[in-house]
């Protein structure tokens, strides 16, 4: 505020009839104060604003890292199916789910049913054939997984793609480990 708003103010204040305090200096006077409210609510508005839009890509985010967790079950159940893993499978009260091989084995010999035999033999061969190209097996997951999701690669930002990479290695070790888990019980 300059000297000459001051003494506007002041003379305006002490009820001084001034012929000096025009019209024009008052209403300048208080346009510079509406500004100054104004300017106030414009930045509290752009704060909210930018914090909205900040949780707004969150929440978008967090929904693709949904469709993609969704998407990558699917398609390590679709794996655990084509490595004949369900037919061995034994669900406990709990829910969680374990690959149970020792029931199928009696004496040191296997006993399955024909069934049982050709979906773990087929299964073997499936594991072994997609797991020793680790490349080749990541690179058809992601692209299971987003189809799944319905979404592609490109429409992902930088740390989506990061954490899709990571979570796909994580289920795809899963998965191998319960192969592995299966094929040394029943070795």
């Amino acid at each position: 505020m300059t000297q000459s708003d001051k003494k506007v103010l002041a003379k305006l204040f002490s009820r001084e009839n001034s012929p000096r305090a025009s019209t024009d200096e008052l209403q300048g006077l208080l346009l510079q104060v509406v500004f100054a409210l104004l300017m106030v609510f414009m930045i509290a508005y752009f704060m909210f604003v930018g914090k909205v839009e900040k949780e707004r890509e969150e929440q978008v985010m967090e929904l693709t890292r949904q469709k993609l967790t969704l998407a990558l079950e699917k398609v390590a159940e679709d794996s655990r199916i084509r490595y004949g893993l369900n037919a061995l499978m034994v669900q406990g009260a709990d829910g969680k789910r374990t690959f149970e091989a020792d029931a199928f084995v009696s004496n040191g010999k296997l006993v399955m049913t024909p069934a049982t035999r050709a979906a773990f033999s087929a299964g073997s061969a499936a594991a072994f054939f997609d797991y020793s190209n680790a490349d080749s097996l990541a690179a058809k997951w992601r692209h299971s997984a987003l189809n799944a999701a319905s979404l592609t690669e490109e429409s992902l930002k930088a740390e989506e793609k990061e954490w899709f990479e990571n979570a796909v290695d994580k289920e795809i070790e899963n998965v191998r480990l319960d192969v592995r888990g299966v094929q040394r019980s029943l070795a």
